[in-house]
């Protein structure tokens, strides 16, 4: 099931199948249905709601939820659950327990990670997070906390019932975010802004889905009036990297690039979807994997193809300059895996 948070705002949807009862989050990761997950990219379902009540049921085994509201779940046996909640890039995720009905056990919780944490790895990485990855786990039982808040747009929270069965309720809001840095991508296509804000981070975009990168405005590492594919230093450089794994050390970085490119983002950038009557359909269709359409302004002339399961713009920062990237993402039409080798 998928719940859109309203027009426009397409979910990009992380199948959470065959999920394995271990140890608590990160070390409970999910399986991964590639079948599965192209239904759940297609639409929405119905959301189900009480007659007596406005709050609507989550799904189990699994549900991904983006639009605020009152939620809840209800079991008479033993089963697991996960739920990804999305919010729009300059929001956070809130959740608030307002009421609950099981034992706090080992084998009856509910447990919050700031983040996603499945098979093929963890987002937002160690490296481009505030917190250690322990630290981003929950456990509501033991730490009787109700407010769960993540650091980006989205989390993941996961509800073992005990054999008995057990319910809670809770209450999701999208709680502005003045410094956006790590973006989950939840739309097939948009314009997003990744920035250090003058700090030592690193800052990350990720879409499921193939797609391309079309460069609008950057300005990363040391001021020069163009965008430059091999930059002197490593520590303030943007990479766009592909693969079938969120872990970063296994993508494969497509380019990397600094500089600057002329002229200011523009507020509403026009930009054309490619097609597969586009000569630049795909990645065969480009002898190169920059194309530069308009290279004194660079608003739409760098385009990047990503035709892999995943595709990453990675802003890696020094703290000494203020960083930033803006660029739009569009999805690949055909969604051929080129990458199964990664």
């Amino acid at each position: 099931m998928t719940r859109s948070g309203g027009p426009g705002f397409s979910l990009a949807i992380l199948c959470l199948l065959k999920i394995a009862v271990a140890a608590p989050a990160p070390e409970r990761y999910f399986g991964f249905d590639q079948s599965a997950m192209r239904v759940f990219r297609r639409g929405e379902t119905p959301v189900k709601t009480t007659s007596s009540s406005s709050a609507k049921e989550m799904e189990c085994p699994y549900d991904v939820i983006s639009q605020p509201g009152e939620y809840f779940v209800q079991s008479s046996e033993r089963k697991m659950c996960t739920w990804l909640f999305l919010t729009r890039p300059s929001a956070v995720v809130e959740l608030e327990i307002i009421e609950h009905d099981y034992p706090c056990a080992e084998d009856s919780f509910v447990e919050f990670f700031d983040g996603v944490a499945l098979q093929m790895g963890v987002f937002p990485t160690e490296t481009g997070h505030d917190l250690p990855l322990q630290e981003r786990v929950n456990l509501v039982c033991s730490t009787g906390s109700r407010v769960l808040l993540s650091s980006q747009n989205v989390a993941m929270l996961t509800y073992q019932a005990p054999p008995t069965g057990g319910s809670f309720r809770l209450l999701f809001k999208h709680k502005t975010l003045q410094a956006p840095c790590n973006i989950f991508g939840t739309e097939s296509s948009g314009a997003f802004t990744l920035g250090n804000f003058g700090k030592e981070k690193n800052c990350s975009f990720v879409a499921i889905y193939p797609g391309y990168i079309n460069v609008l405005h950057m300005a990363v590492g040391r001021e020069t009036n163009e965008a430059r594919l091999k930059c002197k230093s490593i520590s303030d450089t943007v990479q766009f990297a592909e693969g079938n794994s969120l872990e970063f050390g296994k993508m494969n970085v497509e380019q990397r690039m600094c500089g600057r490119t002329g002229g200011k983002a523009p507020a509403t950038p026009d930009v054309a979807d490619p097609s597969p009557e586009d000569p630049l359909h795909g990645r065969a269709g480009t002898a190169a994997s920059l194309v530069y359409q308009n290279r004194a302004q660079c608003t739409s002339g760098i385009t990047i193809p990503l035709m892999c399961q995943m595709s990453v713009v990675r802003l890696v920062s020094s703290g000494q300059y203020d960083n930033k990237i803006t660029f739009t993402f569009t999805r690949e039409t055909n969604e051929k895996n080129e990458c199964a080798m990664f």
